[in-house]
């Protein structure tokens, strides 16, 4: 599962992303919106682990027939790489 970080960089402004990289001194991590920052710890003021998963979720909100119908879709239609 991964999961989201947020921290508080220097100048107050709360950073939301994939935690990419953490050493000793330092840390890395990419926006929601793909932007990479990178950071020394002693600049960070708060950084914690959020447990929601990043990865969408249908649990609850398609039915059987659906999920089975999507499936077939994504089947169908194959890679697009």
């Amino acid at each position: 599962m991964v999961n989201q970080v947020q921290l508080t960089a220097p100048g107050g402004t709360k950073i939301t992303g994939i935690r990419m990289n953490e050493d000793t001194w330092s840390i890395q991590l990419r926006d929601l919106n793909g932007a990479f920052h990178s950071f020394w710890k002693k600049d960070v003021t708060d950084f914690h682990v959020t447990p929601r998963s990043l990865m969408p979720s249908y649990r609850g909100r398609l039915n059987k027939q659906e999920i089975d119908d999507l499936v077939a879709y994504l089947a169908r239609v194959g890679p697009r790489l």
